[in-house]
C-alpha cells in the first residue's frame, strides 16, 4: 500500500550520484559501479531503480505525460496487496517480433512504481551490476569505458534486462514457472504475488504495435512521447549485423536439415525398394547389411 503524500524531484547528473552516496553508503558495491559508470543512458537506466529501491515511489522519464493521477493506477480490489506497479511495453502476441526488441513481451521503464526496498527492484540493481561487469569484460575494458550498442542498453540496464528480473522474481515469489505466456494478451490489470502488471494501454498508449489503443481511451494512464535522445548515441546497425548473421546462421541450419532430410527419405525410399525385392526372392530383409 502506499502513501498519497508527493515530493516531486527531477533527478539530474549531480543530484543521483549525491543520492546514491546517500542512500547506499553501506553498499559499497553499488557506490562503486555506479560512479564508475559514465555513459548517460547506463546511468539513467540504473539510478531509477536505485531511487526505487532506496527511496520508493513513481519514476517517470521526462519525455512522459500523466493522463490520469496516480491515485486511480491501482484498483481498489489490489491496493492493500499492491507493493510494485509495472506496465507493458511490448507484446509480440501472433506477429513476427520486432527488431527492437529482444523479447517476445517487455515491461517498459519509463514509467514504474514501488514501494521502498522492494526485493524485485533489488533483484534488478543486483542485475545491473552483474550485467555490466560482464559487459566490461567482453569489451576488454572497465565499467568506466564501456560503449553500449542499442541492444547492448536494452540487455544490460534496459527494459530488457528488468524485464527479465521481473519474471524470475515472479517465478521465485509464486513457486510456479512463470513465463511472459502468463501474460500476452493481456487486457485487464492483474496481480501476480504484490506485483501489480498493467495492460499495454496503460503505459504504453499511442504506438502502432502490440494491441496498443489510444492515449484518449479510460485505460490510458500515461503517455509515453518517445524522445529517445539517447538511441542516436548508440549504434543500431552493429545490432542488425548481429541480426542478418544469425538469420544466415538459421537459414544455413535449415538447409542442412533439410538435405539431411532429403537424405534420410532416399535412405528410406532404398531400403524399400530393397525390401519389396528380398521379399520376392524369400531373403530376411533384417539379414542385408
Amino acid at each position: 500500500m502506499f502513501e498519497t503524500t508527493k515530493i516531486y524531484e527531477i533527478i539530474t547528473q549531480h543530484s543521483g550520484e549525491s543520492f546514491v552516496r546517500d542512500r547506499f553508503s553501506d553498499r559499497h558495491d553499488i557506490l562503486e559501479v555506479f560512479t564508475d559508470l559514465q555513459d548517460p543512458i547506463l546511468r539513467a537506466d540504473f539510478i531509477r531503480y536505485l531511487v526505487l529501491l532506496g527511496d520508493g515511489g513513481v519514476y517517470s522519464d521526462m519525455d512522459t505525460v500523466a493522463l490520469m493521477p496516480i491515485e486511480d493506477w491501482i484498483p481498489p480490489i489490489h491496493r492493500s496487496q499492491t507493493n510494485m506497479v509495472i506496465g507493458i511495453e511490448y507484446d509480440r502476441l501472433n506477429g513476427a517480433r520486432w527488431l527492437d526488441w529482444t523479447l517476445d513481451l517487455q515491461f517498459c521503464t519509463w514509467t514504474l512504481l514501488a514501494k521502498p526496498g522492494h526485493p524485485l527492484m533489488e533483484m534488478a540493481v543486483d542485475r545491473v551490476m552483474v550485467r555490466l561487469r560482464r559487459l566490461a569484460r567482453k569489451q576488454g575494458t572497465t565499467i568506466s569505458g564501456i560503449k553500449a550498442s542499442f541492444k547492448e542498453v536494452l540487455d544490460t540496464t534496459g527494459p530488457a534486462m528488468f524485464t527479465e528480473s521481473i519474471i524470475d522474481g515472479l517465478s521465485q515469489s509464486t513457486g510456479a514457472n512463470f513465463s511472459h505466456v502468463n501474460l500476452t494478451g493481456l487486457r485487464n490489470a492483474r496481480l501476480v504475488s504484490d506485483v501489480l502488471i498493467l495492460p499495454i494501454n496503460a503505459f504504453g498508449s499511442g504506438q502502432s504495435h502490440s494491441n496498443s489503443g489510444s492515449p484518449h481511451e479510460e485505460t490510458a494512464l500515461v503517455q509515453h512521447t518517445f524522445a529517445g535522445s539517447w538511441k542516436s548515441n548508440h549504434d543500431f546497425n552493429g545490432d542488425q549485423q548481429s541480426v542478418i548473421e544469425l538469420a544466415d546462421k538459421k537459414t544455413e541450419e535449415e538447409m542442412e536439415q533439410e538435405a539431411l532430410k532429403t537424405q534420410v527419405e532416399e535412405e528410406q525410399k532404398k531400403q524399400a525398394t530393397e525390401k519389396q525385392e528380398a521379399g520376392g526372392k524369400g531373403v530376411d530383409v533384417n539379414s542385408i547389411a
